[in-house]
């Protein structure tokens, strides 16, 4: 049977739905949904905010699905209980977030029931566990989770819709967290205990600019840098929490130049200097 099939079964009265509740509530602050009007704003406009969020529940389910699997394996390869501890957190942050965004395409009139592609999951090639670890995190967390956050730092100051600023401000909360236990946990998985780690350090090297490009995709960055910096960042109308294309890139220029690069090259990563470099004079030369 379907597992989806479950929740057209009335939840009423249910545990699970109470628990469910009390940890989809955000970590600060207050969400107003009873307080949005949908029907002061314009079909299109809601239709392309349902879009977004869509597409952000579908990324959010995909961190759950990830995080899940991560935690899982820390579990079998001994890491310290506190390790099990801020996954355990995070595991919650992405039920949270999933909630959020679908919550907000209901409120924009358009539900939505997003399914996760698994073959999505698998950012890198089939590792021994120790290693995949090390790389997801790597990927995950020091790459994708601080980028997240300063696209939703950006999201969060172009919202003019109440709504969307509670929400972006309750998600960001939280993926603030995790980019920086991210880096905290890749600092800790980059020392050399002596276990292969120099092969698997070198294959996660090799593996950088593969993951750059991936997330460079991921965030409209079709063009280089100067595309991006010269282009507004933000497009007309009413704004339910969203950047324009150049804005999404401009945000993933930012965040590898000032934050993913130099962390990367701190932790024993220098290769991830060259590997940049080699991507954005591809993506100039597209411009």
């Amino acid at each position: 049977m379907a597992l989806y099939a479950l929740k057209r079964v009335s939840a009423e009265g249910l545990a699970l739905t109470e628990e469910h509740e009390a940890i989809a509530r955000p970590r600060k602050g207050e969400i107003h949904w009873e307080a949005f009007d949908r029907g002061a704003f314009a079909a299109g406009a809601l239709a392309d905010a349902a879009e977004l969020w869509r597409e952000r529940a579908v990324q959010e389910m995909h961190s759950l699905a990830l995080f899940t699997q991560l935690a899982s394996q820390l579990h079998l390869l001994g890491a310290p209980l506190d390790w099990s501890g801020a996954f355990a957190r995070m595991i919650a942050d992405e039920v949270r977030h999933t909630d959020l965004c679908l919550r907000m395409c209901a409120a924009v009139g358009h539900p939505a029931e997003p399914d996760i592609d698994a073959d999505g999951l698998h950012l890198l090639a089939r590792l021994a566990p120790r290693a995949h670890v090390r790389q997801t995190i790597v990927a995950a967390f020091c790459i994708g989770e601080t980028i997240s956050g300063r696209m939703l730092k950006r999201s969060f100051r172009a919202a003019d819709v109440p709504l969307a600023r509670e929400v972006v401000q309750a998600i960001l909360v939280d993926e603030t967290f995790h980019g920086e236990l991210g880096w905290e946990l890749g600092a800790l998985l980059m020392r050399d205990d002596g276990l292969a780690f120099a092969e698997e350090r070198r294959a996660l090297a090799e593996a950088l600019p593969g993951l750059f490009a991936h997330f460079a995709r991921l965030c409209l960055a079709t063009a280089g840098p100067s595309w991006a910096r010269r282009e507004p960042e933000v497009s007309p109308g009413p704004n339910f929490g969203t950047l324009s294309s150049a804005g999404y890139a401009r945000a993933f220029f930012d965040g590898m130049e000032e934050d993913v690069v130099p962390g990367l090259v701190a932790i024993g990563l220098p290769e991830a200097s060259l590997a940049y470099a080699d991507l954005v004079r591809e993506l100039e030369s597209r411009a």
